[in-house]
């Protein structure tokens, strides 16, 4: 009688666990599905990185890495620039970094940049945020520290 028992609520306790998964399924599709009526893309993670790790000295390289393309955007003024004029700079973060940026795209990058809130894209026009332009001036101003 005690097996029974046992085997009955193991029985009941891996259909609880199915069940769970199911409902878990059920909600991400359905979450998914709203992002995508939104028309909102999915988050760009690189890494796990974000801005809020650049005062970090070990994130130091890779958001000095970020200086040259929001440098051209800060002196493209507040038209900003075609997001093709950023590609120089995309590979040249890529190839100082090509474990985190191992198979993302210029526009992945830029959307990485802009859910920061360093740029603001608009169409195939990026620009730099208020943000990103303080940012720009800290790691600038960082930069000369530890250079000097």
């Amino acid at each position: 009688m005690p097996v029974l028992i046992i085997v009955l609520s193991a029985y009941l306790f891996f259909f609880a666990v199915i069940a769970l998964i199911a409902i878990a399924e059920y909600a991400d599709r359905r979450e998914r599905r709203h992002i995508a009526e939104r028309g909102n893309s999915p988050v760009v993670s690189l890494a796990g990185m974000s801005a809020a790790q650049a005062s970090d000295p070990y994130y130091f390289g890779f958001w000095q890495a970020q200086v040259p393309g929001l440098r051209l955007l800060h002196d493209a003024g507040h038209s900003g620039t075609h997001i093709r004029n950023l590609r120089s700079c995309f590979i040249s973060v890529c190839r100082r970094f090509p474990e985190v940026y191992d198979g993302y795209t210029l526009e992945q990058w830029v959307r990485f940049l802009q859910q920061e809130q360093l740029v603001f894209c608009s169409g195939e026009k990026v620009r730099i945020t208020p943000q990103g332009s303080d940012f720009l001036r800290v790691q600038i101003t960082r930069s000369a520290a530890v250079h000097h």
